[in-house]
């Protein structure tokens, strides 16, 4: 009898520690799925520099992880410091975020800098839910803001309609993930920001000249493809070397900012204002036609004759002569185009400056 019952006692601690065993395999199982996940996740932000792809990256990632009973919101810090909400993604059951602007969980995260794990949003004591996010069906939900070098760059939010759905080991995965989404975007800014270096110019924020061509080439290229037209503004200073030794360098430089500042004001979704040496500039509209073109360089060079400049108390106002090319009526080659604009800069300059001319 006592061997028997010694028996099963032992057979007891055998069994309990198998199912121990079991539930610690599982658990190890899931902790490898979750790491597997994450590494997915590394491995597609790491793959782009593009901040919009990687917003849509990992927004994707984290729906895939959390199930289609979840909805992820993904907000960006804009420059006034606000929220701005970029992506949402969720499953069928659930409703439409409603606020542009996130909620109070969403800005608590962004100014606390710190993670959110609500079990019940109507049981938590630290918040009181009114308004929009009243009518809303979230009830748990946990909130990671995207934090690099002490400046929040988003926040990145995954709710549910049920309560408690999230856990702290969830949560640990999103903080995870928002690290790697931080990194990601800053990275991102910062190459855009060195691209931004190689291809405009640092006084008039206008593109360069080398980047002006490898543009101009590509649009002739589409153009030919499309059948699309488009003109070439050459836009030309007036006596600027005069203006430049009666006024002095500082003035001058202030008069190509400001030259730069309506041509960019000038340009639709497409176009490229480029400074293309000196005190030239040219302007690339697509889709336009020469009635079309002239009109807008017409404004141009209204705009900048009646431009004031104030350095040092002192009022100073240029001039400029403007000529147009139509591809492909003019010319269907980069290099003709070009000539062909500065063929009717010279003419304009011939009559007298201050004036815009055409084929």
């Amino acid at each position: 009898k006592v061997l028997m019952e010694k028996i099963a006692e032992d057979n007891n601690l055998i069994h309990d520690h198998m199912k121990n065993r079991e539930i610690e395999v599982s658990a190890m199982g899931r902790k490898i799925d979750g790491l597997l996940k994450l590494k997915n996740v590394a491995d597609r932000v790491g793959s782009t520099l593009r901040e919009d792809e990687i917003l849509r990256t990992v927004a994707d990632e984290t729906f895939n992880i959390f199930g289609e009973d979840s909805r992820v919101l993904f907000f960006t810090v804009k420059g006034s410091g606000g929220l701005s909400l970029s992506i949402t993604l969720k499953g069928p059951s659930r409703r439409k975020f409603e606020s542009k602007k996130g909620g109070i969980f969403d800005s608590w995260a962004m100014k606390n800098t710190k993670s959110l794990l609500v079990k019940d949003i109507k049981e938590d004591f630290r918040f009181s839910v009114k308004g929009r996010e009243q009518e809303d069906d979230a009830v748990s939900l946990m909130v990671k803001p995207l934090i690099m070098e002490g400046r929040v760059l988003g926040v990145i939010r995954v709710d549910s309609s049920r309560e408690a759905t999230f856990t702290p080991h969830e949560l640990r995965m999103l903080d995870i993930i928002g690290d790697l989404a931080a990194v990601a975007m800053e990275n991102a800014r910062l190459y855009q920001q060195t691209e931004d270096l190689a291809i405009r110019d640092s006084l008039t924020g206008l593109f360069v000249h080398r980047y002006f061509l490898e543009r101009l080439d590509e649009e002739v290229k589409r153009a030919l493809r499309s059948g699309n037209t488009f003109a070439l503004l050459m836009i030309d200073i007036d006596n600027f070397k005069k203006f430049n030794d009666e006024n002095g360098h500082m003035a001058g430089d202030a008069i190509l900012q400001k030259t730069g500042a309506i041509l960019r004001g000038k340009a639709s979704a497409g176009d490229t204002v480029a400074r293309y040496g000196g005190e030239e500039f040219a302007f690339l509209s697509l889709n336009m036609d020469r009635p079309g073109a002239l009109e807008l360089a017409e404004r141009i060079r209204d705009d900048i004759e009646k431009a004031v400049v104030v350095l040092r108390r002192e009022k100073y106002s240029v001039t400029v002569s403007i000529g147009v090319s139509m591809f492909p009526e003019d010319a269907r080659l980069k290099d003709d185009i070009i000539m062909e604009a500065d063929r009717a800069l010279y003419r304009a300059k011939k009559k007298g400056k201050n004036r815009v001319c055409s084929k």
